[in-house]
């Protein structure tokens, strides 16, 4: 689970200046490709700082195996840099579901 978390990560990381970013963890049933029924995490991750990355990294291997015991997948992470949104995936997303998970997210931060 490890390799499969650092290899999303680091798809996303290239992204990132040496700052904080907030990077969304996108959860789904197996087999559900429904945007209502995501769970969605967010995780502040200091990207000059290597124990920040080490954390984030050893949070989500760790909420990503217990969410394998509740039926929970690890589908995405979603970095927002500047109003913009940058997508690791190892499926291929649809733009409408990308769309769909970048509302999530929206409707996350405003709460």
């Amino acid at each position: 689970m490890r390799e499969y978390v650092e290899g999303l990560f680091t798809k996303i990381k290239d992204q990132a200046d040496e700052e904080e970013y907030t990077v969304f963890n996108i959860y789904t049933k197996a087999g559900a490709m429904d945007v209502d029924e995501l769970e969605i995490t967010d995780v502040k991750v200091e990207f000059s700082n290597a124990e920040s990355v080490k954390k984030f990294l050893d949070r989500t291997t760790r909420e990503a195996l217990e969410g394998e015991v509740k039926g929970l997948k690890l589908i995405a992470m979603v970095l927002e840099k500047s109003g913009q949104y940058f997508f690791s995936s190892e499926i291929p997303l649809e733009e409408s579901f990308k769309e769909g998970i970048k509302e999530r997210i929206e409707q996350l931060k405003e709460e």
